[in-house]
């Protein structure tokens, strides 16, 4: 039996411990540790992103990370620095001063959906049933933080006479905890967005021109970390299925899309 040398053991242990390193060193360039797309969206959306990532990852494609909030504080926090790469939020103002401000990929900010608000929950027919508003309380997104909120306080003031106070309002801080209030039997009823109703609810769509239209909009960020995975994933977005998801999920296709 031949025993090995200090000098050649030493050798050996420094050859196996470079071919480590060298494999860490290809794992690490060949993107292993790359971090996934960081997806910031609006509530209201967050079901139908969820569906879209799904046939995303179907596709092929890399599952990314959702952060959901209100479009509000998303891009308060966007405009703090978030690392996100992505922000799909329920208006066009914000993506266009995002825009403005230099902090989105040139050519990037696109419209993706059309809102629609419904009564939740209401008969076939509910238009009598909001204009006399004779609920204990009533939910809706709060409208100085989510379009949707906006767009319900144009319903209101449009067809009711708001009591003093609005003590029959409730306001959510965005559309996803409007809905809980009604869900949970915390409000009576509420102005919702259709793509939150499930098989079986009953509910009334208000007309689209009883206020303004909810146009929801998207940006790839400026300092985004993976930006050619952000421009596939917009890509997909923009494709004809995802368009039938977003469809069937409760939104109109924005007009020329």
């Amino acid at each position: 039996m031949r025993l090995l040398t200090i000098s050649r053991f030493t050798h050996i242990f420094n050859c196996s411990l470079a071919r480590l390193c060298g494999v860490a060193l290809f794992l690490l360039s060949s993107g292993s540790t790359a971090e996934p797309l960081r997806v910031s969206v609006a509530s209201n959306f967050a079901d139908t992103m969820r569906d879209l990532i799904n046939h995303y990852v179907a596709a092929g494609g890399a599952r990314p990370e959702l952060v959901i909030g209100s479009s509000g504080k998303l891009y308060a926090q966007i405009v703090q620095g978030a690392p996100f790469d992505l922000f799909f939020s329920a208006d066009v103002a914000r993506p266009k001063a995002l825009e403005d401000a230099g902090l989105t990929v040139v050519g990037s900010r696109r419209s993706y959906a059309l809102g629609q608000l419904v009564l939740w929950p209401a008969a076939e027919n509910a238009e009598p049933q909001l204009r006399s508003f004779r609920y204990r309380r009533f939910a809706i997104a709060n409208p100085r933080l989510a379009p949707y909120g906006r767009a319900a306080m144009a319903v209101l003031e449009k067809l009711v006479v708001v009591p003093a106070g609005r003590s029959q309002l409730v306001f959510g801080e965005n559309i996803a905890q409007a809905y809980q209030f009604v869900y949970s039997g915390n409000a009576d009823a509420g102005l919702v967005a259709q793509s939150q109703m499930q098989p079986g609810d009953d509910y009334w769509i208000i007309p689209s021109d009883w206020y303004p239209a909810i146009e929801q909009q998207a940006v790839i960020l400026q300092n985004s970390r993976e930006l050619a995975a952000a421009k596939e994933f917009m890509a997909f977005i923009d494709s004809d299925a995802a368009a039938a998801v977003i469809v069937a999920a409760g939104y109109r296709q924005p007009t020329g899309q």
